[in-house]
């Protein structure tokens, strides 16, 4: 057998790969990044498939061809090209965190906390990560644990809005929403615009009737967001007027959440047509 040939059924054998192989599908993942990016998504799939049909161990191929799966909603396929990241590196705490956040998203919170625990413990600044583990965590009605998380994730992110925000929901579906209240005060100390902050204090405000703290709150939220995709707050609103004799205000916001729901939400129509009829006459 002449040397040459002898190498390469070597490098068979053995599971390496030869270098053309490599440079190949260094090639082409280069170009599933480039295609990706300019949102050909087909194309860039096709071609880090390639590259990993040139080199199957190649970690940063199976976590492009994953978020690729993900952006296509393909979650199942998605989720076993980060599984194989997982395998290659498993003290990188990116294959772990897109796991966990492909399995919730897929509502299979069993299997995702412990891939989002290892994320987090892996790098506790991961926003996302804390995210959907403390979202998993109270999807399971394991709220105290939530809470004891986000308190971690605050720790290490003590300005993120995000966690500030669903911290307070997990105080408020815990009974807890004086220490929500106070935690949203400290967040809007250091978040003065952030809207989520001024809603979800509105809510804590409104869940204790504290319904001229709360008006002010959703007032603010609603400067800060002139264009709502979620309408709900402004009926809220209505109520924290109705709350605080201000019925001209009232009529006002219902009639605005009114244009807003009526061709896309029956309930809502029916609910603020009975507030207004309740006001006019």
């Amino acid at each position: 057998m002449r040397p040459f040939l002898a190498l390469l059924l070597t490098f068979s054998t053995l599971g390496v790969v030869p270098v053309a192989s490599a440079q190949d599908a260094e090639v082409q993942y280069r170009l599933a990044v480039s295609e990706r990016r300019a949102g050909h998504l087909d194309a860039a799939l096709a071609a880090a498939r390639e590259a990993l049909r040139l080199r199957p161990d190649y970690a940063a191929a199976h976590f492009t061809a994953g978020a690729i799966l993900r952006e296509q909603t393909h979650y199942a396929e998605a989720l076993t090209e980060f599984q194989h990241v997982v395998r290659l590196q498993p003290q990188d705490p990116t294959g772990h965190a897109m796991v966990g956040a492909v399995l919730a998203r897929l509502t299979r919170c069993d299997e995702a906390v412990p891939e989002l625990r290892r994320a987090v413990a892996l790098l506790a600044t991961d926003t996302s990560s804390w995210a959907n583990f403390d979202a998993c965590l109270r999807r399971q009605h394991h709220v105290e644990d939530a809470i004891t998380a986000y308190e971690q994730a605050l720790t290490a992110n003590p300005d993120n809005p995000d966690i500030l925000n669903n911290y307070a929901v997990a105080l408020r579906q815990a009974g807890r929403p004086e220490e929500a209240i106070a935690a949203l005060d400290g967040a809007l100390a250091r978040l003065p615009d952030d809207p989520g902050v001024h809603l979800n204090l509105a809510i804590a405000y409104r869940s204790t009737r504290r319904y001229p703290e709360a008006t002010m709150e959703y007032e603010a939220w609603m400067a800060l967001v002139p264009a709502p995709t979620d309408p709900a707050p402004l009926f809220d609103l209505g109520y924290c007027y109705e709350q605080t004799s201000r019925p001209d205000d009232a009529v006002r916001i219902y009639q605005r959440y009114l244009g807003l729901v009526r061709d896309r939400d029956p309930a809502g129509v029916t609910r603020a047509e009975e507030r207004l009829q309740s006001l006019v006459h």
